[in-house]
Parts: C-alpha cells; structure tokens; sequence
C-alpha cells in the first residue's frame, strides 16, 4: 500500500520511524484492521472505544492483534506528543506483512474538517451498490475505496451512500446514517453496520435530547418520505445531508437534525 503518513513520525510496532521511510508500507499488501481517531487540543478522542471496537473487529475477522490496549494507548500518546499533534486524525493500522509477521502502525493522516457552512447548508451524497461482507468489522480494502472516491468525484459528492442487494440504504462508504420520518430518528440495525464511535455517542445524546433513535432500514423507494437524513463519523460529527442524486432533502428546516448538530458540538468542546 502507498504512505499515508504525514508530519515527521510513525510508530511501527511501538517505535518512531520517519515518514520519509516508506519501506513499512510497501510490505503490506492485505488487508488491515484499522480505526482513525481524531486529536482535539493533543486529546486523542473516544480512544478506548475505539481500542475496543478495533480489537471487536480483528476477532470478527479472525486476526489477532498481539499489543494490548495499554501499549496501544502509550505508542498513540508517544507519537502525538513527538508530532505535537494539536487538531488532526491518527491512524492505527494492524496487518501482516509479506513473512506473515504482525506489522502495527499508527500516524497522523491528512484530514478534513467540513466548513462551517456544510452544517448550515447540508451535503451532496450519491447512491452506490455495494454491501460489506462484515459489516461489523473495519477492514481496509483499497479497491473499494477508490471506486468509491472515483464515483464521488464524478458527481461532486461529499459521500456515497450504500445500497445492498436488497435495496436498503444502509450507511455511508465511511460515516453512519441517521434519518428522519413521521418525526421520528432512525437509524440502520446494529447487525447491517458498522458500529462507528460517533454513532455511538449521538444515539446516546439524541436519548438525552428526548429522541428516542429506533432501528430501521430505509429503503432507496422512500427516499421522497425523509424529513432530514446527516451522517456521522470521527472528523464529520452530525453532518446534513441536503442531496441524495438528483433529490433533494429538506433536512435542513428540521429541528431534530439541527438539535443534534449544535448538540454534538457542544459535547466536542467538553471533552476536547
């Protein structure tokens, strides 16, 4: 795979080398367990749910991760403190390299952070067939992610959203979906996802807001039936969705959406 590590350092198996060695990432060549966190004000954020979900995913997978959540959590800390990383993703990969060998990295990636008028406007997505083989586990798996990037661009969307076999539009190429119909948020079943952290996070402050968040698929047939859809994720939060192809969403007038937008800032800065 090509480097995509930025600033000065990685960690390799818990020591740091320089980014300028790419040697690392040219012996990796299957696919790998990863998580990326994002570091607000040099505070890796939700860290041990992300340990616990990246540990989840190499059991579901059938790989074993040989550090433990102590290690992993001090070779992050190291390379935040030795990157003087203020406000920017992390990367923790695990695979194998060509011997067989585990091979554990973490380091910083380039990182967007929708503007401010993204949250005020809402997003373009656009509708993509692809169903996950697990969708519980976060495997990488780079001819996915370019078809995915190749489809966005042609369209200028900001994300895809994925439909399975069955019609259902499920959750985004890298985000969580939450939808709004009859007044009531939705999200999709916890077995047909995967489980993001920032999910995790708005379903319990959507509970404190009042909006109990059922389970549901959505069908691509309903998409006329929305009040409000946004997706979620690390560098995301709760981030509208104005478009869906060539229809439009009136997600932007509704009040459920909006609470949930100012409300998941609002938890950021606490704990950032």
């Amino acid at each position: 795979m090509k480097s995509e590590a930025i600033f000065e350092y990685l960690s390799v198996d818990g020591e740091l080398k320089n980014v300028e060695d790419t040697t690392i990432f040219e012996r990796i060549t299957r696919p790998a367990i990863y998580e990326v966190i994002r570091v607000a004000k040099g505070n890796p954020m939700f860290l041990d749910d992300h340990l616990e979900r990246m540990f989840d995913s190499a059991k579901l997978a059938d790989f074993r991760i040989t550090y433990n959540r102590d290690e992993i959590r001090s070779h992050v800390l190291r390379l935040i403190n030795a990157d003087n990383i203020d406000n920017n993703n992390i990367k923790l990969l695990s695979t194998l390299d060509e011997s067989g060998a585990e091979i554990f990295l973490i380091y910083a990636v380039e990182s967007f952070y929708p503007p401010e008028y993204y949250y005020s406007e809402g997003i373009k997505t656009i509708l993509f067939d692809h169903q996950r083989e697990n969708p519980n586990a976060k495997v990488q798996h780079s001819d996915f992610r370019q078809r995915v990037k190749d489809a966005m661009n042609s369209k200028d969307a900001f994300e895809a959203l994925l439909v399975n076999g069955q019609g259902h539009i499920l959750e985004g190429s890298r985000s969580n979906m939450f939808y709004v119909m009859n007044k009531k948020l939705y999200t999709a079943p916890t077995a047909d996802v995967l489980l993001g952290i920032t999910r995790k996070h708005i379903i319990a402050l959507a509970m404190k807001l009042g909006y109990p968040v059922l389970e549901r698929r959505l069908g691509k047939d309903e998409i006329d039936k929305l009040e409000g859809l946004f997706i979620s994720g690390t560098s995301v939060g709760v981030l509208p969705v104005a478009w869906i192809d060539d229809i439009e969403l009136p997600t932007a007038e509704n009040k459920i959406v909006n609470e949930l937008v100012e409300g998941y800032k609002h938890l950021m800065n606490e704990l950032s």
